[in-house]
């Protein structure tokens, strides 16, 4: 909600500067509402944990791990997801969901943890694969392109603002 605020308020300043005939605004605050737009994009919109038959697919700002369910040594929610690899290596999810408080204890009572469905659809996937008997694989860790690539000409527009 609050990236889609932010998105709006940018192109609708932009707007305005244009529709009042103010193109040397527009030049000059293009790169930096396009960097901000970007930022908010990668650390907000982009990241995704995506759940497959036979990997876990995890976008993190700039980083994508593919994971083959026979490379995953552990799933647990800490603050978010997190995968451990049998690479000894730890992947943490950003797009995936965080917990939401424990409800208070009444007096005498132990505090109930809540529990994460998204957390239960991972864990399910991750079971079915060890009862296929899917072994091994190789994690695969890339950077991700298309964020590089906007982000790449968010900075081009910045550096072209700046000069103008």
């Amino acid at each position: 909600m609050s990236s889609g605020l932010v998105v709006a308020l940018g192109l609708a300043l932009l707007v305005d500067a244009a529709v009042r005939g103010r193109w040397d605004v527009v030049l000059q605050a293009l790169g930096p509402i396009a960097v901000v737009v970007w930022a908010v994009w990668v650390l907000m919109v982009r990241p995704t944990v995506v759940v497959r038959p036979d990997r876990l697919t995890v976008t993190n700002p700039l980083r994508v791990v593919e994971l083959p369910w026979g490379a995953v040594a552990d799933v647990r929610m800490r603050y978010q997801i997190v995968v451990e690899a049998t690479d000894t290596r730890r992947v943490t999810c950003w797009g995936g969901p965080t917990l939401p408080r424990p409800k208070p204890a009444r007096r005498g009572e132990r505090p109930v943890m809540p529990t994460s469905p998204e957390l239960s659809v991972v864990l399910d996937a991750w079971a079915v694969a060890r009862d296929r008997g899917l072994d091994g694989g190789t994690v695969t860790r890339r950077w991700d392109r298309p964020a590089l690539v906007v982000g790449a000409v968010a900075v081009v527009l910045l550096v072209v603002s700046l000069l103008v």
